[in-house]
Formats: structure tokens, sequence, C-alpha cells
């Protein structure tokens, strides 16, 4: 096994007697496995998995022991694969778990930009980049550029930040397991929560068409901006009318639908990709015809034209 510990603890009036409301500790215990987890996968890849287990509390302030462990058994080949592999200790210091700086990770980056995007970023060898903003400058550890610029890393900051609620939980600090409370910690208090916002990026266009299909209509929407929903033989979309002209007369009762009844559209597809996946919105921005469904079997009458 390759584990490496750190002590986390959790300092406000809510926990004066060395007590705190499962409410409150169980979003914060799982948001920093998720950010441990998240940032495992940034470093290491899916290959290596890891173990993070709580072990112990103490009275008199309520303060966690918290194991990180990574099964060298189930990843030795991986490890030996690929020397970039970081162990258990590395990757709480890329972090910022185990205390003040040079151990001070990504959360020390976050703080020394205070909100702001960097104006650039250039390569300083050995295995660094330095980041600049305005004209102050910080070297950092790729590893530790490669967790901010993990949007689910940086998720898992937010969510544990958001325990920390003035008049409740005033901070929530990290240590090296064996350090003495108060001695090397990293804190993250109530004004660090501005400092880890980030824009994530712009969802992106990757489909954008428009054509003609056949629709019937599932169920209607009368209300502004509601959308109906449509099959189009095989599947059921939803989608937003645009076409103003169709859905006035609709309104005013001139259009009356039955079973059966197919609507021939002009329909625009967008898909956009973003962070959280695969996004499609329908609109049917013109409604060609409105095909009743048949009600009589056709026949072929003789007009009485000569053929």
């Amino acid at each position: 096994m390759d584990s490496a510990s750190f002590i986390v603890s959790f300092d406000g009036p809510a926990v004066s007697e060395g007590r705190m409301d499962v409410r409150d500790l169980a979003p914060a215990l799982l948001s920093l496995g998720r950010l441990i987890d998240a940032s495992n996968s940034a470093i290491n890849g899916d290959k290596v998995p890891i173990k993070i287990e709580a072990k112990a509390l103490s009275t008199g302030s309520f303060e966690i022991s918290i194991d990180t462990i990574i099964s060298i058994w189930g990843t030795i080949k991986t490890l030996l694969d690929d020397p970039n592999t970081q162990s258990a200790k590395s990757l709480l210091e890329w972090i910022g778990l185990l205390g003040i700086p040079p151990a001070g990770g990504v959360i020390f980056l976050y703080r020394f930009l205070n909100g702001r995007k960097p104006d650039k970023v250039t390569p300083s060898p050995p295995n660094s980049f330095t980041v600049i903003v305005g004209d102050q400058s910080l070297m950092v550890p790729f590893q530790v550029l490669r967790l901010y610029q993990d949007i689910t890393v940086n998720r898992a900051f937010n969510e544990l930040l958001s325990v920390v609620d003035k008049g409740k939980i005033d901070k929530v600090e990290f240590r090296s397991e064996g350090s003495p409370k108060g001695t090397g910690a990293l804190s993250l208090t109530n004004d660090d929560k501005n400092k880890f916002v980030l824009s994530e990026p712009q969802p992106e266009t990757v489909i954008d068409d428009t054509r003609r299909l056949a629709l019937s209509i599932r169920s209607l929407a009368f209300q502004e901006g509601n959308k109906w929903r449509l099959f189009d033989g095989q599947n059921t979309i939803t989608a937003t009318i645009e076409d103003r002209d169709f859905i006035d007369r609709v309104n005013l009762n001139m259009i009356r639908f039955a079973k059966g009844d197919i609507l021939l559209c002009e329909v625009k597809t967008v898909q956009t990709q973003s962070i959280d996946g695969l996004k499609t919105e329908h609109s049917v921005l013109r409604v060609i015809e409105h095909r009743q469904a048949p009600t009589q079997i056709t026949l072929p009458f003789d007009t009485g034209q000569p053929h």
C-alpha cells in the first residue's frame, strides 16, 4: 500500500463542544472525497484507483484523520510503465491538504489569482510553469496547474467551501498527520469562496441543422415558451414552436387537431457540448402544412372525362 494521511478540522460556533451536525459533516466529507478522487483522476488517470478512509474523531475540537490509499498490487504495472504516476503523499501536496507552502498546492494558486484569470502561462523547467497575472507571477509544478484547469476539481472545492458559513463553521483546516493543531495548517474560510469561482467553458455547438419533418402531436403547450411534445415516427421530441402565425391561429381556435393529424414542419436542431455532456434542442421555425388524418377510403371515381 502507498498511503498518506492528513487531518481535517472544523472550527466555529457549530462545533464549539466537539460536536457537528451530520447534515453539515456529510456534505463536507463527501465533497472532500470527490476532491481527492477528481485530483487523482486528473493527475494519475483512471488506472490508479484510490481509497479514502476517515479514521478517528478527536475531542475538544472536531477533527478527522483521513487516510488516502493507493493499492499498489492492483496498479503496480501502471506505476512501472508510467514514471509520471504520483504517490498518495504527492497527490495531497498538489491539492494542498498537507498544510502551508511549500505544500500549499492548488489552494495557494487559487489564492494568488484571487478570482482573476491568468494573463499568461509560460513553461519554466523543470516540469513547472509560471503563472502571470498583472505584474505578479508565481511558479507552480505542472501537476498543480493541471488541477487548477480541471473543472471537476474546481466543483469539488466549491462544494467543500459551501459548508463554511458565518455563524456556524468559520473555517476548515488541513494539516499533515502528526502536526499539532494550528501548526503548519492551511485553512479555508468564507473569504476564500470568491477566490475559487471560475468561469466554466461555454457550450460549443457541434450540430446546427434545419430540415423538413413530418410530426404528430403528443401534447400541446399553450403557455408562452412551453414546449410541445412531438413524434417523428420513431422518437418523441420536445420543441419550441417559433411560428407566431401558427400559434396565433391555434390560440384563436382556427386550427383543431385530431388523433392521427400531422404537421409538416421546418425544424431546426441544435446540439451543444458542455462539461455536463451533450444537449439537444429542437425548434419549429415554420409549420408548412397541417395534414388531417384520413377519415374516408379513397375511391377511383370516374370523372366522366375522356381518357
